[in-house]
Parts: C-alpha cells; sequence; structure tokens
C-alpha cells in the first residue's frame, strides 16, 4: 500500500514541477532531488527492505520501521516542500482551492502548533509500541500496512511547519518554541528507556514464539535493542529539529530587523523632505 502511495506522490510532484516550469516559474532543483531522490526511495526501502522483511521476526527490525517511517522519513519529505509545491502549481484554479482549504483548514492548523508538534511526534511510536495496535499490526497484515501509512502521513504533518508556505504561520514566539523542542528532548527518552529497561515481552510475547531464533532470553534482549533504537533515533532527531528551529528563529529575526531598518529609512526620508519643503519659501524670499 504504502509504495503504490509513493509512486502517486512521486507522480504528482513531477507534474507539478513541470507545469510550474511550462509556466516560466523556477522550482529549487535541490527540493526535488531530496523528494523524489532520497525521501521517497527511504520510505520504499524502509517497507521493503530488511527492516520491512524482518519485522515480524525482529523486533529490533520493526522499531527501525517505526523510526524511520515516523521520524526520518517526514523530515526530507517536509524539505521537498510537497505542499508548498501544491499552492504554487495549482494557484488559481479550483483543484487550488481545494488544495489550500485542506492545508489552511483548523485541524491542520492545530496539528501544526509548536505546541502541539513535540507531543504529536512523541505520541506516534508511543502508540505503536505501547498499546495492542502492535499485536494486531503483527497478526493482521492490513493493520500493518495501515499503521506503515500512517506513520509517514502522520510524521510529515506533524512537521510541515518547518518549512514556511506550507501552513499558515502561526505567530508562535520562536524562544518559546525552542524551550518546547528541548523540554520534548527530554520526554523523547522516556519511551525507549521503558522500553530498554522492562522486563515484560511486549505484544503478548510475539518475538518469543515468532522470532528469530525465538525463544525469552533472546525476544528479551531483541526487545532491548528496539528501546535502544527507539531511545537513540529519538533523540538524535530532536537534535537537528531544535537547530531548524533555532535558525528559523535567527531568520525571523533578521527580517525584522530589515523591516524595522525600512521603516526608519523611511520616516528619515519623509523627515528630511519635510525640512526641505519647510526651508524653500525662506530661501526663496533671502536676499539678492
Amino acid at each position: 500500500m504504502i509504495t503504490a502511495v509513493a509512486l502517486v506522490a512521486a507522480a504528482g510532484y513531477v507534474l507539478g514541477v513541470l507545469r510550474l516550469r511550462s509556466e516560466g516559474r523556477p522550482w529549487p532543483w535541490w527540493r526535488t532531488a531530496i523528494f523524489l531522490g532520497l525521501a521517497l526511495p527511504l520510505v520504499i526501502l524502509t517497507v521493503s527492505w530488511w527492516p520491512g522483511a524482518r519485522a515480524h521476526q525482529l523486533f529490533a527490525a520493526y522499531m527501525t520501521q517505526i523510526v524511520v517511517l515516523a521520524f526520518v522519513a517526514p523530515a526530507l519529505l517536509v524539505l521537498g516542500a510537497p505542499v508548498r509545491l501544491g499552492r504554487e502549481a495549482l494557484d488559481g484554479t479550483a483543484a487550488g482551492h481545494r488544495w489550500d482549504a485542506v492545508f489552511d483548514s483548523g485541524l491542520l492548523r492545530a496539528s501544526t502548533h509548536p505546541l502541539v508538534t513535540p507531543l504529536f511526534m512523541l505520541a506516534l511510536p508511543v502508540v505503536v509500541v505501547f498499546t495492542p495496535l502492535l499485536l494486531m499490526s503483527l497478526q493482521r497484515p492490513a493493520v500493518y500496512a495501515l499503521v506503515q501509512l500512517a506513520l509517514v502521513v502522520l510524521g510529515t504533518i506533524a512537521v510541515l511547519g518547518l518549512v514556511g508556505r506550507q501552513v499558515p504561520d502561526h505567530g508562535f514566539p520562536y524562544a518559546f518554541a525552542a524551550f518546547v523542542a528541548f523540554f520534548e528532548l527530554l520526554l523523547d527518552a522516556i519511551p525507549g528507556g521503558v522500553l530498554f529497561f522492562t522486563t515484560s515481552l511486549l505484544a503478548g510475547g510475539w518475538y518469543a514464539v515468532h522470532g528469530d531464533p525465538g525463544g525469552l532470553d533472546w525476544a528479551s534482549s531483541d526487545q532491548q535493542a528496539a528501546g535502544a533504537i527507539l531511545w537513540a533515533v529519538g533523540e538524535g532527531i530532536d537534535v537537528p529539529f531544535l537547530l531548524v528551529i533555532v535558525v528559523l528563529w535567527m531568520r525571523a529575526d533578521a527580517e525584522e530587523a530589515r523591516r524595522m531598518d525600512a521603516l526608519l529609512d523611511a520616516q528619515e526620508a519623509e523627515r528630511r523632505a519635510r525640512e526641505s519643503t519647510e526651508r524653500g519659501p525662506t530661501s526663496a524670499t533671502g536676499p539678492g
């Protein structure tokens, strides 16, 4: 399922780029390269290569799939700016109005709010790993496919705001957003730590029975490896996420400084013009 969705997304992205080029409007080549050459291939490889092929025999493989689909791939997909591409390619059309309505909706605005995003991303692996959904996905192929798709879609929605002009600006202070991201950096250690140190096997002991080679001791070690992966990748992803917020903060400050400089220059020019006008009559009536 997710491979088919990825191919449809690739086709839509290419059509959007071609539409812009046909109208003489540029689109950054590096965004296309990231989206088509890195992000989508990573998604397809994750569900079809080792993490996908071994997910039912190794908890560590399933966890690798979860963190890549929920954290790594969404960040790369958003760097490709697919929503912005859709806004520009469909601008002025009926489809464009519908596209804007979706990504300007209150639900998307709430989902991408800086206060919600860290908790949203934290919840993705927690819901899959620490609820009956884990065992259901292992037992039922349809649920497994839906979990894969949901991780990519929800993870991507959560970080849409990292690239401008994709979702409405929340006008949220970047200083507080950076504090929230740092706080979430600490929270992300909890799920991985719990999974690493817990002595009870999750998913009803599925991997003890169906694992390779299986057995209680092996399944416990496999679960610890899965916890270490969640812990390490969760923390590792948060660092660049925090850096992105800091960069956006610096850019916003620079833009505000340029705006204030332009305003002050305009006020100074207006003052000089007014003084020149006031001196004009006086100069005309002087000696001569």
